[in-house]
C-alpha cells in the first residue's frame, strides 16, 4: 500500500492523475457519465442498441481515461519492485476482468476506486481546515512606532520593546503588553474562546487574537520566534512526525496481507481449473476453458474485494480528523501517537498553582489592629510593596490607596520590606520576618490562604490577608473527570493547608503539598510504577512543572500562561489554560478509539465475508467492488464524525 502517502493525509486528485486538478476532475466527471451511458446499453435498459465494437471503444476509453493514474502507479512499483500496493491490486484485477471479457466490470473497478479517492480528499480536505485555519493566524506585516511615525515592518523583526500600534481588525503579531487604549479582543481561532475579550491598559494580549475595536499601543514582551503563534506552530511541526502505534500496526499489517491475499487470489484463479480440468470428463483441454474462466471471475473478485484500503486509509484519517476536532477546541495534540495515548489514561495529575488556580494573587481582606483607619494600612502596604516585584507585592500594589513617601527602602529575599516612614520604622513581611523583627509570635490560623503582617515601630499594625482564586470551571471539570471515572491528585510546593483547602474545594481527595521540583518527580515516579497498564497523565504549567510533564505518560499543559518549558515538555497542550478542555480532549480520545475499533470490525468483517462467498461462486464483482470502495467510503464516513 502507498502508506506513506496516506498516513500523511496528502490526498490530492492532481496526484493521482498527475493533471491539473480541475482537468482531473472533469475528465473523471465524463468518463464516470460516458461509463453509465454505456451500462444503458449493455444492459439494454432503453430500447435501443448500439454497436457492440463502438461500445467497447466507450468502455476502453473509460478505462485508460479512469485508469491513466493507476495503471502509470502500478508500472513504477513494478520498476521498483513494490509488486504489492493498491495500484498493482486494481490493475491486476481490471486486466483479468478483460480477460474474461467483462469490459464493464474491468471499467467498473477503476469508476469505484477513483470515486473512493475523491471522495477520500474531499473528507481530507475538509478534517484540514481546522488545523489549517491555526496557519491562517500569520501576519505578514505589522504596524510599529517609531519617531512618532507608524512604519509597517516584517513581523519576524519585532524586538522586545517595541511599541506596536493595533488598529480595529488588525491580527496581533506578537505577544505584548497594552500601554494605550482599550479594546475587545477576538481569540477564537487562537484558544476557540468564542466570547471577545474585554482588554485595556496593562492587560497582556497573545499574538493571532484580533483587535475588533479602537486603536491600541502594545509593548512587546515576547518576539516573533517566542510569541504564542510561533509556539503553536512549532507544536503542529511537532505533532505532524509523531505515529500512533495503531498506525504503525496497520502499516505492517498491510505488508504481510496483501502478499498473502494476492497468492491466495491467484491460488483460486489457477489450481481449481487445473485440478477439474484434468478430471472432467471431457478431457483436458476441452474442459479447461470453461472452468478455468470461472475460477478466474471467483479469483477476481477475491482480489478486488481483498484490498486493504478501507483500513490504510480510515485508520490514519480516524487519527487525522480527532486531531483536528481538538484543535478546533482549542486544544493541541502534538500527534496521534498521544491521542492513543490517552485512550488508557486512568490517573490524572494536577499542579496546583496556575492550574487548578489562577495562579495570582489577590487581596481578600485587611486586619487592622491599631488605632489607625483601615486605608491608612493599605495606603503603607501599597507605598512599600510598591518597590518589589514579588507576585504579594503585585497584589497588595493594586490596592486603592495613596502612596505615601518612605525612606531607607530595604527588601528582605523571602521575607519583606522595611522602610522609615514619618521618622518611624515600618515593615511589611511574612510570619518569620515580623515576628524577628518584633519579637513575638504570630500563629497563622488561616486555611488556604496567605497572609502578610504590617509592623510599626516593632508593633504589629495590621496584616493583609490574600489568596489566590481557584479557577471558575475548576469544580465543574473535576466533577465531570470523577464521574467518568478517573483517579485525581493533586502534587503541589505550596503548604499542606492551602493545597488540603484547595482539594476539598475542587472535589480531590489524594493530594501531596510541600514539593520541590525533585519531590514531584519523586511522587510521580511512584504512582507510575503502580499504575499497570494504565496511563498517567500530569496537568502542569510552570517551569517546576516540566520535568513531571516530560517523565508522565501525556503532559498537559495550560498553553496561555505556561512556561515555555512547559509547553515544550507537553504532550498536549490547552491553549485557553480551561479545565474543562481536559474532560473533553480525554471524550475526544475515547470516540476516537470506539470509531477505530468500528472501521476495523467493518472492514474486516465484510471483506472476510465477501472473500469466501467469492471463493464458492456465491459473490459478483459488484458485490466485490462494494466490499473494497463501498467500504472504505463507509469507513471514511465514519472516520469523520470525530470532526463533529
Amino acid at each position: 500500500m502507498e502508506n506513506t502517502l496516506r498516513c500523511n493525509c496528502n490526498f490530492d486528485i492532481k496526484g493521482i492523475y498527475g493533471l491539473k486538478k480541475n482537468f482531473a476532475k472533469i475528465l473523471l466527471i465524463f468518463s464516470g457519465l460516458l461509463y453509465l451511458i454505456g451500462l444503458v446499453f449493455e444492459f439494454k435498459i432503453l430500447p435501443y442498441s448500439i454497436d457492440k465494437t463502438f461500445l467497447s471503444f466507450v468502455f476502453i476509453f473509460c478505462y485508460f481515461a479512469l485508469g491513466y493514474g493507476v495503471l502509470q502507479n502500478a508500472l513504477k512499483g513494478l520498476l521498483k519492485r513494490e509488486f504489492f500496493n493498491e495500484n498493482t491490486l486494481m490493475t491486476f484485477a481490471s486486466i483479468g476482468a478483460w480477460v474474461i471479457g467483462d469490459g464493464a466490470e474491468a471499467v467498473a473497478i477503476l469508476l469505484f476506486y477513483r470515486v473512493g479517492e475523491f471522495l477520500e480528499s474531499l473528507v481530507v480536505e475538509k478534517s484540514k481546515k481546522s488545523i489549517q485555519m491555526l496557519a491562517s493566524l500569520k501576519v505578514e506585516n505589522a504596524k510599529i512606532l517609531q519617531n512618532d511615525k507608524v512604519v509597517n515592518i516584517d513581523p519576524k523583526k519585532i524586538q522586545k520593546g517595541d511599541i506596536l500600534v493595533l488598529l480595529a481588525g488588525d491580527r496581533i503579531p506578537v505577544d505584548g503588553t497594552i500601554i494605550q487604549g482599550e479594546s475587545s479582543i477576538d481569540n477564537s481561532s487562537l484558544s476557540g474562546e468564542s466570547i471577545p475579550q474585554n482588554v485595556s491598559v496593562g492587560d497582556n494580549l497573545l499574538s493571532g487574537g484580533i483587535n475588533l475595536s479602537g486603536v491600541l499601543h502594545m509593548q512587546v514582551t515576547q518576539n516573533y520566534e517566542n510569541s504564542a503563534f510561533s509556539k503553536i506552530i512549532k507544536l503542529l511541526e511537532e505533532g505532524n512526525a509523531q505515529k500512533s502505534r495503531s498506525e504503525e500496526f496497520i502499516t505492517k499489517f498491510a505488508r504481510f496481507y496483501t502478499p498473502i491475499v494476492v497468492f491466495l487470489a491467484i491460488g483460486i484463479s489457477v489450481l481449481p481449473p487445473i485440478y477439474f480440468g484434468i478430471i472432467a470428463p471431457n478431457g483436458f483441454i476441452e474442459g479447461f476453458s470453461e472452468v478455468f474462466y470461472t475460477w478466474l471471475y471467483r479469483g477476481i473478485v477475491f482480489l478486488v474485494v481483498s484490498c486493504p484500503c478501507a483500513l490504510v486509509i480510515s485508520i490514519p484519517l480516524t487519527f487525522f480528523a480527532s486531531l483536528g476536532r481538538a484543535s478546533k477546541e482549542g486544544i493541541l495534540i502534538k500527534g496521534s501517537s498521544y491521542l492513543e495515548t490517552l485512550f488508557d489514561t486512568k490517573t490524572i495529575i494536577f499542579d496546583k498553582t496556575g492550574t487548578l488556580t489562577k495562579g495570582t494573587l489577590i487581596v481578600k481582606a485587611i486586619r487592622n489592629y491599631s488605632t489607625y483607619d483601615e486605608q491608612w494600612i493599605m495606603a503603607l502596604a501599597k507605598t512599600l510593596e510598591s518597590h518589589s516585584n514579588h507576585p504579594i507585592a503585585k497584589a497588595i500594589a493594586k490596592l486603592d490607596a495613596e502612596v505615601l513617601e518612605v525612606e531607607n527602602l530595604q527588601e528582605s529575599a523571602g521575607g519583606g520590606i522595611s522602610a522609615i516612614w514619618e521618622g518611624k520604622k515600618v515593615a511589611l513581611g511574612n510570619a518569620r520576618f515580623i515576628g524577628n523583627l518584633t519579637q513575638q509570635f504570630i500563629g497563622d490560623d488561616l486555611i488556604g490562604e496567605c497572609q502578610v503582617f504590617l509592623a510599626l515601630e516593632n508593633e504589629i499594625v495590621g496584616s493583609i490577608i490574600l489568596e489566590d482564586t481557584i479557577k471558575d470551571e475548576a469544580q465543574e471539570a473535576i466533577t465531570l473527570l470523577k464521574n467518568q471515572g478517573y483517579k485525581l491528585h493533586i502534587l503541589s510546593g505550596d503548604k499542606e493547608s492551602v493545597v488540603k483547602e484547595v482539594a476539598k474545594q475542587v472535589g480531590i481527595d489524594a493530594f501531596v503539598a510541600n514539593l520541590l521540583p525533585t519531590g514531584k518527580v519523586e511522587c510521580l515516579r511512584n504512582i507510575l510504577q503502580k499504575k499497570g497498564k494504565n496511563k498517567v497523565a500530569f496537568v502542569g504549567d510552570g517551569i517546576n512543572d516540566a520535568p513531571s510533564l516530560m517523565l508522565c505518560d501525556v503532559g498537559i499543559a495550560m498553553g496561555k500562561t505556561g512556561s515555555d518549558l512547559a509547553l515544550e515538555g507537553a504532550d498536549v497542550v490547552i491553549l485557553n489554560d480551561d479545565l474543562r478542555k481536559i474532560p473533553q480532549s480525554l471524550s475526544i480520545a475515547q470516540k476516537t478509539r470506539k470509531i477505530l475499533w468500528q472501521n476495523i470490525a467493518l472492514s474486516l468483517g465484510v471483506k472476510v465475508a465477501i472473500m469466501i462467498l467469492g471463493a464458492f461462486g456465491f459473490a459478483n464483482l459488484w458485490m466485490a467492488l462494494f466490499g473494497d470502495a463501498g467500504v472504505a467510503l463507509l469507513a471514511l464516513l465514519n472516520a469523520t464524525r470525530t470532526i463533529h
